[in-house]
């Protein structure tokens, strides 16, 4: 049988002012119709080179090798002219891309987007194109689709955005997907809805899909093969359930050792720091009462972020916050430490209210409390050096001397954080993401604080840097007695660094409890909706799993009055 589409020896060179620099190797894998392929890899593997190749939309730098060949339905790819690869684009092989924001037009309104490919390639009136647009955007769970289709890509959350891009992807039936990392900035939840949306695509018209992906509890739900690439070279493949069970190569190996197990116990270490909480030894360092924050929403209309929000943190601890996108958890954490103005409520900090603060008071608070933000790329300032984004926080709040005093404190947090001494001369754009959110890290202890908000800290990094990072934080809470409030949507990952667990939904907590208890015995049924939605990187458990539309359901019936004890340190809105 001839293979839907099939690349033979690709070899993808980049121009680098005078160099050459080869980022795709011999790269050679064929898709049959209606297959799915796991293309898995480190950012910096070739795997988004290797998929846009395919498209032909690289960089005017690249350079595809002579010996190279994609063959799609028996035709060669690389030989088409620009308008030849125009009309296969979207018709016949659509993508997904791994960013929504820079990838949709931010002049154009969402339903113009998706009524242009239409008309373009199927030809279809306006009117035409419009009904089946908002179809499409039905088909991928938007709801409000009249209102939904006059809005912009910036009116829309990365989940809303997320969808547009598939529905875009979809609009013409294309017997190939390339999915590149089409679920990396999405919630559980949402994650769990888009492979099942693009299951069932694939059940309904045959679809092959190649999804490219860091997670491999994404791979064991979706991938019949998978190809594993590392330094732009294929170092292991086959189908998913033989390389799972018995992966030859050692970078496989390491990949799939790195994936958090959410069925390993907490240390002792962690367990003795909970008998501590329980039983009075540890004092609370942070306690949130009522605290509450709308934001502007529509015509004269009001959304509550934060909804009467209570809890406490306990000094040395990690809480950790998760919930989907828009239920609160950042609009929590940017409350507590001011950076929103809460509307009501009350935040004692070591028994001072943060709230009722004066701006100066406020810049003295902000030594003990500091945040580190989710997206590492956006929160460095790229005019500064390395030297300047740490050393600003120490020059305002008057804690360097003099210049060289300045320097080897820098010097001291890059060390304390895993990164070289000599960065510091270095610029944001020279640094992977791992290293960037490194230095976000330094940035925030170079006040020598005592809180953190550390919101998402890990949602933009591979699973193999996400556990360095989750170590060095780890290590420097011990090593600093730093206590933490960990935002954020990877349930795996939260359960390892967590001590206790509260989870977000429509601006309420509405389950708080120790991590592992959360995991065995959850009760409200919008935290069994998220741990049900959770990827596990087991082929086998995959194929057996029940829905999540179950717990939908359950969710759906459930009211909640008041937030109660249903077991010891277990409390649940019920």
């Amino acid at each position: 049988m001839t293979s839907l589409l099939s690349i033979q020896n690709l070899s993808v060179s980049f121009s680098v002012g005078s160099e050459m620099q080869k980022v795709v190797s011999d790269v050679s894998f064929s898709i049959d119709k209606g297959e799915t392929i796991g293309l898995v890899g480190e950012s910096g593997s070739g795997k988004s080179v290797t998929a846009r190749s395919i498209m032909q939309l690289l960089s005017p730098n690249a350079h595809i090798h002579p010996e190279s060949k994609i063959v799609y339905l028996g035709k060669e790819l690389l030989t088409n002219s620009e308008k030849e690869m125009r009309s296969i684009r979207g018709k016949d092989i659509g993508m997904i891309f791994q960013d929504p924001m820079t990838s949709l037009n931010p002049t154009m309104t969402l339903g113009k987007q998706i009524t242009e490919t239409l008309r373009f390639h199927e030809k279809l009136s306006a009117k035409e194109a419009e009904k089946r647009a908002k179809e499409i955007m039905e088909h991928v769970g938007i709801n409000q689709v009249d209102y939904r289709y006059t809005q912009y890509a910036h009116e829309f959350s990365g989940g809303m955005r997320q969808r547009m891009m598939i529905a875009m992807a979809l609009a013409c039936n294309p017997s190939l997907i390339i999915a590149d990392e089409p679920t990396t900035a999405l919630d559980v939840t949402i994650q769990a809805q888009i492979l099942n949306l693009l299951k069932d695509i694939q059940k309904k018209f045959g679809t092959a899909i190649i999804l490219i992906t860091h997670d491999f509890g994404v791979v064991a739900n979706m991938c019949d093969k998978v190809v594993v690439m590392k330094d732009g070279h294929v170092v292991e493949k086959g189908d998913t359930l033989s390389v799972f069970e018995n992966p030859v190569d050692d970078y496989t190996k390491m990949l799939l050792s790195a994936i958090p197990n959410l069925h390993q116990a907490k240390s002792e270490k962690s367990l003795a720091k909970l008998t501590e909480i329980h039983s009075g030894k540890r004092d609370v360092l942070l306690e949130v009462s009522q605290l509450q924050k709308e934001f502007p929403y529509g015509r004269n209309q009001t959304v509550k972020a934060v909804d009467q929000l209570s809890f406490q943190i306990y000094r040395g601890e990690t809480l950790g916050l998760v919930g989907e996108s828009g239920s609160g958890k950042s609009t929590t954490g940017r409350t507590i430490l001011r950076l929103h103005e809460p509307d009501d409520g009350e935040t004692l900090f070591e028994g001072f209210d943060i709230n009722h603060l004066n701006p100066s008071e406020l810049k003295s608070m902000r030594k003990h409390m500091q945040m580190i933000f989710q997206d590492p790329y956006a929160s460095l300032n790229p005019r500064m050096k390395i030297q300047d984004i740490i050393g600003e926080s120490l020059d305002i709040h008057g804690l360097a001397k003099n210049k060289k005093e300045r320097n080897e404190r820098v010097a001291e947090l890059l060390d304390l954080v895993g990164l070289q001494t000599s960065y510091a001369q270095r610029f944001p754009h020279e640094f992977s993401g791992g290293q960037r959110q490194r230095i976000g890290i330094a940035r925030a202890l170079a006040v020598n604080p005592e809180f953190i908000v550390l919101d998402e800290p890990l949602s933009a990094l591979d699973a193999s840097i996400q556990s360095q990072i989750v170590d060095l934080l780890e290590d420097l809470q011990e090593k600093l007695g730093l206590t933490y409030l960990f935002i954020a949507h990877d349930l795996a990952m939260v359960k390892q660094i967590s001590d206790r667990i509260a989870v977000m939904y429509n601006g309420k907590i509405v389950e708080l409890a120790d991590s592992e208890e959360l995991f065995s015995n959850p009760i409200h049924p919008y935290t069994k909706k998220l741990l049900s939605a959770i990827p596990i990187p087991d082929p086998t458990y995959e194929a057996t799993r029940s829905s999540v539309s179950e717990t939908i359901a359950e969710l759906e019936s459930y009211e909640g009055h008041t937030f109660k004890e249903v077991a010891p340190y277990h409390w649940v809105y019920c």
